[in-house]
């Protein structure tokens, strides 16, 4: 299943597509994070061909074709079903409420798609080793209470996640 999803970064936001299974991921065009400033924008710049994430998907190109006449225009503003909000989960950890609702289930939501995105890049990406070592794969692992706050070092977790979000941030531009 493929969805439309927002993400909140800290200088950038926007709306990309995500999901596939085989693995999960996210729209990207020559090596670079889709982040459009509207879901219609978005929908009219789908790429039917050509270096993408999804080039040579089924799924894909069935997604493209439904999309295109499923909404209409003025429809999707302001849906945040899908919303990766990066920059609410730093504040979250900034304040101490990460692990509490409803900021537990944003950071869990944002990590886990963080580690998609970052292994579409390569485990050895910058991005997947943010994601999946160290603070934040212990501070996922505390949203699910894997682990206790008290293993967790709050700003250890700050400077992962601002230095993971700036590597989001130049996939996008």
């Amino acid at each position: 299943m493929l969805w439309i999803v927002g993400m909140n970064l800290d200088v950038l936001s926007g709306w990309t597509v995500w999901g596939g299974n085989d693995p999960d991921r996210f729209l990207t065009v020559e090596d670079r994070l889709v982040l459009a400033p509207g879901v219609e924008t978005l929908i009219s710049n789908l790429p039917g061909s050509g270096r993408h994430s999804f080039h040579g998907d089924a799924r894909y190109l069935k997604f493209r074709e439904e999309v295109n006449s499923a909404y209409s225009p003025g429809a999707t503003d302001g849906d945040e079903s899908g919303l990766y909000d990066f920059s609410a989960t730093l504040e979250a950890i900034r304040e101490r409420e990460v692990l509490h609702a409803p900021h537990s289930g944003m950071a869990a939501d944002c990590l886990g798609a963080a580690l998609d995105l970052g292994l579409q890049f390569g485990a050895d990406s910058a991005g997947y080793q943010l994601a999946r070592h160290g603070p934040l794969d212990r501070l996922y692992r505390a949203t699910w209470k894997e682990i206790d706050e008290s293993e967790l070092d709050y700003l250890e977790c700050e400077a992962a996640l601002v230095r993971l979000i700036g590597w989001m941030e130049r996939l996008a531009r």
